[in-house]
């Protein structure tokens, strides 16, 4: 064993020896498998300062915390040094400035570029077309997916859908500064439009409530200068932020991607984050009719602008825990407000001095690292802060908060993740009464966790990850919530704070709140998914999902399972 270790530190000495200054300034999709594995690492004590609180990071970020994990690999099992040297070899042009062992399908160009072979499905880095040299990078792949799911029970009965959505990814940089990627995919379906509808992610194309096509689509596209110690970014990519391990409690991949502009500042155990972001508000239609036609009538789709700011300090004590404070604003009805738009201020004031029509909200959050293999995280999340009703039933009190635990290779088992999550949500919290538009939503969908006001839930989580390529989980939740009581028509008979689209109406509900209360539901919900990347960048997934709804007084439920089976490659 100790011949072992000394030979991987060898290895690991030589392979950062031969490092070039080629660092990539785009950013690391936040549902990279990279961050999993960082995850696991800083949980095992083999990493300091995984910043995983706001997600993507850079490719230079992740390659440096990839090179300090090669350090510790005489630590790792032998299916964590498959998935380190894996990782290495995807990110190899970030940490030695060589593209050696890349294939191309359509060719490769630039002065890094002759060591590059053609091919298709072999076990090495495989790109579409690359471009690589001393001023310029370029990476494109071509995607390709397949997907047939079949689904039976109380909502859609016996039912079925397939797709098949292809796609083109490129990102580089230019001058080791400027990092730019972009992301375009459509997927024709056929089958049951509804049983995608099912699908969080898929449900978030506009394209898949167009009931005359069959088709639906995504694009993420964004630009962004690393300047070292300051970055900047703007685009629209996936952004995910908060401690939690199964749901971000400030954003999350419930609302449907939006357009942002970000600034990141990071210095020794200093790190900054500053974010502003375009949303959707209340969507409706427009009747009108042309002057040139008055005997006819049209529609148009109207959507109200609404925008979300965010800055966010973290402090970090290496071994000990990470501590950061958030600040986060809702405004709308009007154009991009420039108070927002400075990065050092305090959205309080700043909603104060504009008229106090906005919706803050403030968040403390930690991650503990004193222990090795098991990480414990909370926070807290303020809906307005009203000192006097704090501790109290009024409804004015409203707050959420996350506890959590991630224990690495528990009980001795190597290869293993077990984590637990708990996220409550008191009545009325992300609603707001002065603007139809200021609620914590986009397009009606949560920022963040998607347990609404007036619920909890309970999230456990395994993972077993035997081999380098084969991995498989195991996700149970357990919800509650407390929904307003309606009569027939949907008309609000009493208002206890379950709908975020539905805030406290002064003199008309009560002003006590009570947890739970209203019409009670429990949701239950387990899934279990197997993922085998049968050769390099080409995975298969098999997944069976289970979902119960019952309302708590008359017991009244129903049942859902659903199977799918899901083929992906880049090529």
């Amino acid at each position: 064993m100790k011949n072992l270790r000394l030979v991987w530190i060898a290895c690991g000495l030589m392979f950062l020896a031969n490092s070039a200054a080629f660092p990539q300034a785009e950013t690391v999709p936040a549902n990279h498998p990279v961050y999993a594995f960082l995850k696991r690492m800083e949980v095992k004590g083999l990493v300091e300062r995984y910043h995983d609180a706001v997600l993507p990071l850079s490719r230079k970020e992740v390659a440096a915390l990839l090179e300090e994990s090669l350090l510790q690999a005489s630590h790792l099992s032998p299916a964590e040094r498959g998935r380190l040297q894996d990782f290495l070899s995807e990110f190899q042009y970030e940490i030695r400035g060589s593209v050696a062992g890349f294939s191309a399908t359509l060719g490769a160009e630039g002065e890094l570029a002759d060591s590059v072979t053609r091919g298709l499905l072999e076990q090495r880095e495989r790109f579409l077309f690359l471009h690589a040299d001393s001023s310029v990078s370029l990476f494109a792949n071509f995607l390709f997916d397949a997907d047939a799911r079949w689904i039976s029970g109380d909502a859609l009965g016996k039912d079925r859908a397939q797709y098949v959505q292809v796609g083109i990814r490129g990102r580089g940089t230019l001058l080791n500064h400027l990092g730019y990627s972009i992301t375009a995919t459509n997927a024709q379906f056929w089958g049951s439009r509804e049983l995608l509808a099912r699908d969080p992610l898929i449900s978030q194309s506009h394209a898949l409530g167009v009931t005359n096509i069959q088709n639906f689509d995504f694009e993420e596209g964004s630009v962004r200068y690393d300047g070292g110690l300051v970055s900047a970014q703007v685009g629209r990519e996936r952004i995910l932020w908060g401690s939690g391990y199964d749901q971000k409690m400030i954003f999350s991949d419930n609302p449907r991607i939006f357009d942002f502009i970000r600034v990141d500042v990071a210095y020794k155990a200093l790190r900054y984050t500053f974010l502003h972001a375009w949303l959707l508000g209340t969507k409706s239609n427009l009747t009108f009719s042309l002057p040139t036609d008055t005997a006819s009538t049209h529609s148009e789709p109207v959507i109200a602008d609404k925008y979300v700011a965010a800055h966010r300090l973290e402090l970090s004590f290496p071994g000990v825990m990470d501590i950061g404070a958030q600040e986060i604003v809702v405004y709308s009805n009007r154009s991009v407000d420039l108070g927002y738009l400075t990065p050092l201020s305090l959205f309080e004031s700043v909603q104060r001095s504009r008229g106090e029509r906005d919706n803050v909200f403030w968040a403390l959050d930690l991650q503990t690292h004193f222990l090795e293999h098991i990480e414990f995280s909370g926070t807290i999340l303020y809906d307005d802060i009203n000192v006097p009703d704090m501790f109290t039933d009024k409804w004015s009190d409203r707050y959420a908060w996350q506890v959590g635990m991630f224990y690495a290779d528990p009980f001795l088992m190597p290869n293993s993740n077990i984590i637990v999550e708990y996220t409550r949500v008191e009545p009325y919290v992300f609603s707001h009464g002065r603007s139809r538009d200021n609620n914590y939503t986009s397009l009606g969908a949560l920022l963040g966790t998607s347990v609404g006001p007036n619920g909890d839930a309970m999230a456990v989580r395994m993972d077993y990850l035997p081999l380098r390529n084969l991995s498989f989980s195991l996700r149970v939740i357990f919800e509650r919530h407390g929904m307003n009581i309606v009569d027939s028509t949907g008309k609000v008979i009493r208002n206890v704070g379950g709908d975020v689209l539905f805030p406290f109406r002064d003199g008309v509900d009560s002003e006590k709140k009570q947890f739970l209360s209203g019409t009670k539901f429990r949701n239950r919900r387990l899934e279990f998914s197997a993922l085998w990347e049968i050769v390099n960048q080409c995975w298969f997934e098999l997944q069976y999902k289970f979902d119960s709804m019952e309302e708590a007084v008359t017991t009244q439920r129903t049942e859902n399972h659903q199977i799918s089976m899901h083929l992906r490659m880049e090529l």
